[in-house]
């Protein structure tokens, strides 16, 4: 097969800079729900492959500038700039390099991905050729989450096609580099969302976390440079390779540039997933987009359960949603995985709900998470919840928060405390109330077993 290295990319979608927009095109969700947009013929048919074309016209230095220019900050919930990121890995040192994809999509609230992964596997792994080759990568691995198994069937399919079409191997499309993806599927654990315990996964040991440093660009998978990017970051690096720097970051904020997806979940009209430029409000994004409350709402969570929640008001509905806006009102972008609360839920419920998934996620690794987490926050929650509460106890889980805040191995167990903290400083009157009483005020929702 011959090699085309386009020298300038093709007619990009307009940007926009309002969810309202008439002119809103998505790119990272394009094809997804169309008819046999999983496949290689479709792909190709549609301008795939193209953007690995001109990564290699254009040299793998100038791709990193590219990335760099594009303003593109990682979509997996660190938000730290990609093109920077790639640029830690050591040039010339005469080892392998590797990078992975985090496909292990776990976090509560959040559920863009595996549609990538399901309906437009080629879009990961063009973009994770662009990277490989870049970054002087001669082999990827896409760690998926254990219970994507239709993802994982969609993605060992669309490897399989391209190495059959010298999409992978040797020599690419003539350009003299080799790179080799192999899928893994995970075992459903949330640890494995750390960097550290995912490769530690794939190494064969126990997921339990890294120390760092050293850092996974300098020893990473097997002691090797290695950089790890979510799906939604190599997918938009391919658009960026598509269509140039200067589109994405003609879309978005002036720190937060390009589109975003956002996932919204809860009483809402339409839930789902929504691709729009960061900077949308959240008033765009629900009463736009998602159809508005089906009911009187009392709280948000902007990014994913980690995330602190917001009170729902006018303040909150007007905030941009971009790194700093959110920064700014208290709590994290995240995962983009928006969740609405209604006024007629506990809101110590809701918050057990995410305090026991974390527990039950804990590698035990650590004792202010084994212990802290699993164990007295779960079990004070459930105290509460189940109508045993006394007075003390709110004020014994804000002493209890300040011995596990930080202390942790990883930042598991702060992301327990997001919800935490945040649902005591907002709602303290429903913490007091289940304190002072004796009778549950809201029956337990999804319990794991009866007291």
């Amino acid at each position: 097969m011959t090699a085309t290295f386009p020298g300038t990319a093709p007619n990009p979608p307009r940007p926009i800079t309002s969810g309202k927009d008439p002119r809103f095109a998505p790119t990272l969700y394009a094809h997804v729900g169309q008819p046999e947009s999983w496949t290689l013929d479709y792909y190709r048919c549609n301008g795939g492959y193209e953007a690995v074309g001109r990564a290699f016209g254009m040299g793998a230095d100038a791709v990193i500038d590219e990335v760099k220019k594009s303003g593109l900050r990682g979509r997996g919930g660190a938000g730290f700039a990609t093109g920077l990121k790639w640029s830690f890995m050591p040039l010339n040192d005469g080892k392998p390099h590797y990078i992975i994809c985090n496909a292990d999509e776990s976090e509560p609230g959040s559920f863009k991905d595996r549609y990538l992964l399901s309906e437009d596997p080629h879009q990961l792994i063009e973009g994770m050729l662009i990277a490989g080759y870049a970054m002087r990568a001669s082999v990827g691995y896409i760690y998926i989450r254990g219970e994507y198994v239709h993802a994982a069937e969609r993605i060992n399919a669309a490897i399989e096609e391209a190495r059959e079409a010298g999409l992978l191997g040797k020599n690419i499309l003539n350009s003299g580099f080799d790179f080799q993806l192999h899928l893994h599927r995970g075992a459903g654990a949330y640890i494995c969302g750390e960097e550290t315990a995912l490769m530690n996964s794939l190494e064969g040991l126990r997921a339990n976390p890294r120390l760092k440093p050293p850092f996974p660009a300098a020893a990473g998978l097997y002691g090797l440079p290695t950089t790890i990017n979510n799906v939604e970051t190599f997918c938009a690096a391919t658009q960026i390779l598509k269509f140039g720097a200067e589109w994405h970051a003609g879309m978005g904020t002036e720190k937060s540039k390009g589109m975003k997806l956002f996932q919204v979940s809860g009483p809402v009209a339409r839930p789902g997933v929504y691709e729009l430029p960061l900077g949308t409000t959240f008033r765009e994004l629900i009463y736009d987009w998602a159809g508005g409350p089906l009911e009187e709402m009392k709280a948000i969570i902007p990014g994913g359960s980690s995330c602190p929640m917001l009170r729902w008001d006018d303040r909150v509905l007007d905030t941009p949603m971009d790194y700093e806006s959110i920064a700014a009102a208290g709590s994290m972008l995240g995962t983009g995985g928006v969740t609405v609360i209604p006024k007629a839920d506990c809101i110590v419920n809701a918050t057990w709900n995410m305090v026991r998934f974390y527990g039950h996620e804990s590698c035990g690794k650590c004792t202010p998470c084994r212990e802290g987490i699993s164990s007295w926050m779960t079990r004070m929650y459930e105290k509460l919840v189940r109508g045993h509460g006394q007075p003390g106890d709110v004020q014994l889980i804000l002493d209890m928060s300040e011995n596990i805040g930080g202390r942790s191995f990883c930042a598991l167990a702060d992301a327990c405390l997001g919800p935490v903290l945040s649902s005591i400083e907002l709602f303290r009157e429903e913490y007091d109330s289940l304190a002072q009483l004796q009778t549950p005020t809201y029956p337990p929702r999804n319990r794991w077993k009866e007291a």
